[in-house]
């Protein structure tokens, strides 16, 4: 019944922007049957890829929001997609892209984005911006805000404003290695958002972040929105200097690597693997935390953070899959005040649908858990997504 309704959902939405004219939605055209344009040649079936590679046509993607740390809520993104048909193939796995959305949910958290990737120069150029605002309602727990232990909590509410651009360059027009540098910009204003359990807690000084990032890339998917194959890291190392418009000085590295192994019988396996550590003087919202599916985000942070996270997905029956996921994370708190380690393991089903086969862009619903939590995440690419 889950599936069907989302296929439903998701023919409706798209179906509704295909009648409308100007305004940067799909121009309509009589002569021509509208469900051919949401049908694949190959296996004719529901695809929405020959719609997004028109100009101005883009996705809509609902945002259904039930993660743990925010309360339930929602939102709309429109994801634009506009294939490099001058690279081939590799024009389609690596588009140019566009987002702009809204979300808010239960507890007050209202934010708006906008982000931009592109790729220049036969795509050995790669331009990545985005910004961002709005106040987000958050619990910190145990060392991260200065508490004794790591179950006592304390409610921020983080108005922001931010900005971030990254350019990359791959060093040759077959090479994985691509560098780039990395510069973030945000003014974080944090206020306490009920009464506070201890006593010497109180509203945080506001916070200004100018900090560039350099960062080494290897990437050999077969594509970014849900691989099938290959390897992609990052390496980062971010610094933040009060002669740069920082508010603090630190430092902060992080590593990621996520690599995908095709089996026999349709099945794909994937594996992240996270490291992060940050220096003193990191404004507490920035300290690592555990980022999986079913563990509320910002419920286990520290110094330095580690964590696994493994996925099969079995494409069962055409472009239908069932997805299994279950991971485990830790963090490490060493200072003068405060010493303590945390560990937290999660899992979940999933299901995705191949929703448009020349992109290589599966959609679908996970349920994830963790110790205490549950979650629902309506997925658009790969949980593991990077651009």
């Amino acid at each position: 019944m889950r599936i069907s309704v989302f296929r439903a959902g998701i023919h409706a939405a798209v179906f509704a922007l295909s009648v409308y004219t100007g305004c940067g939605f799909a121009q309509t055209a009589p002569e021509v049957d509208s469900s051919s344009r949401f049908r694949d040649p190959v296996d004719n079936q529901f695809d929405i890829g020959s719609f997004l590679e028109k100009p101005r046509h883009f996705l809509p993607v609902p945002v259904v929001i039930t993660e743990p740390a925010v309360g339930f809520g929602g939102g709309i993104f429109g994801l634009f997609l506009q294939p490099r048909r001058d690279a081939g193939k590799e024009g389609w796995a690596r588009p140019n892209m566009s987002t702009l959305g809204l979300a808010a949910t239960e507890n007050g958290t209202q934010l708006g984005l906008a982000a931009d990737s592109r790729r220049w120069l036969d795509g050995r150029l790669r331009t990545l911006a985005g910004l961002g605002a709005g106040k987000i309602n958050l619990d910190f727990y145990g060392a991260a805000v200065d508490l004794p232990t790591p179950a006592q909590k304390l409610g921020y509410s983080l108005e922001f404003t931010g900005a971030v651009m990254q350019v990359n360059w791959q060093l040759a027009a077959d090479s994985p290695w691509i560098v780039g540098m990395r510069y973030v910009y945000a003014d974080v204003d944090p206020t306490l958002r009920d009464q506070p359990s201890s006593p010497q807690a109180t509203d945080r000084a506001r916070v200004r972040v100018s900090a560039p990032t350099a960062v080494l890339e290897f990437d050999t998917r077969d594509n970014i929105f849900t691989p099938t194959r290959g390897i992609y890291t990052e390496t980062s190392y971010l610094v933040s200097r009060e002669t740069l418009g920082s508010s603090d000085d630190f430092e902060r590295f992080g590593q990621i690597v996520l690599a995908w192994r095709r089996l026999p019988h349709a099945v794909t396996l994937g594996a992240r693997l996270d490291y992060a550590w940050s220096s003193e003087g990191t404004p507490f919202f920035m300290l690592p935390y555990i980022p999986m599916r079913g563990v509320a985000a910002m419920r286990y942070q520290g110094d330095q953070m580690a964590a696994l996270e493994l996925e099969a997905r079995w494409q069962f029956k055409g472009r239908w899959s069932l997805v299994a996921f279950g991971g485990a994370g830790g963090t490490q708190t060493d200072r003068s005040s405060v010493s303590n380690s945390q560990g937290v393991g999660s899992g979940g089903v999933g299901f995705r649908y191949e929703l448009a086969r020349k992109f290589g862009l599966h959609a679908g619903v996970d349920v994830a858990a963790s110790p205490g939590e549950q979650a629902l995440y309506l997925q658009v690419g790969s949980a593991w997504f990077r651009p």
